[in-house]
């Protein structure tokens, strides 16, 4: 007799634990972070044979021109704009704003499992980014990039096209007062093996509010025959 209640108690026990590891809730990394200068960890990618000299200053006239006509810069860029990012924690979504006016939002959604159909989803600069939590660990899927606007530069080397697919993983770090974000970018038309940094972002204080910023206008002129190197 003692056998079997011992034996009921470990499996109602067991029932439990499972049950408790499937409901616990999630860490929440809403909030205000801010990348600091020494927030980066930027090995060099191994491009391709493909990536000639000649297709990467392509590249930076064409990132030169997004930036000069006020485009939307999108991802990577929208993760180190020299801006806090304003991440919000939902059940469905979790939103990433980037204090700039540049930057689009970012939807990464919780409540589905698979891409949407390239029939139905027009690439954009952000993407599309499906997301789970693993343990303490947010797990960004992201594919479906337009490769032909805004900034494609991808920090350590390379650039986003429309077969690049990035992972992220999200971590907090240091009693959550740190964000730890790992990207890594694999695209045979660009990298010869997957790319891997990683950015460490600190919390900003709980009264922090996002401050106004200057409206990008294209037809300063001032502002374009600075970027162009006019004298």
């Amino acid at each position: 007799m003692g056998a079997v209640l011992l034996t009921a108690a470990v499996t109602t026990s067991s029932i439990a634990a499972i049950a408790q590891g499937r409901t616990a809730t999630p860490p929440d990394i809403s909030g205000y972070w801010e990348l600091p200068l020494d927030g980066r960890h930027t090995p060099p990618a191994r491009l391709a044979t493909s990536v000639t000299p000649a297709r990467l200053r392509a590249e930076a006239n064409k990132n030169a021109k997004a930036i000069r006509w006020c485009n939307w810069v999108g991802m990577p860029t929208t993760m180190d704009v020299g801006r806090p990012l304003d991440i919000r924690q939902g059940t469905r979504e979790i939103i990433i704003l980037a204090d700039s006016p540049v930057t689009p939002v970012r939807h990464l959604y919780l409540d589905r499992t698979a891409h949407i159909s390239k029939d139905i989803f027009d690439p954009t600069t952000s993407g599309d980014s499906i997301a789970h939590w693993d343990s303490d660990t947010l797990v960004v899927d992201t594919t479906g990039f337009e490769p032909t606007h805004g900034v494609t530069a991808i920090p350590g080397g390379g650039f986003r096209t429309a077969t690049s697919h990035l992972v992220e993983r999200y971590r907090l770090l240091k009693n959550g007062t740190a964000l730890s974000v790992t990207f890594t970018w694999t695209d045979p038309a660009v990298f010869a093996t997957p790319h891997t940094y990683e950015f460490r972002y600190q919390r900003l204080e709980p009264g922090y509010e996002a401050r106004p910023y200057s409206r990008c206008d294209p037809f300063d002129a001032e502002r374009a025959a600075f970027l162009e190197g006019a004298r």
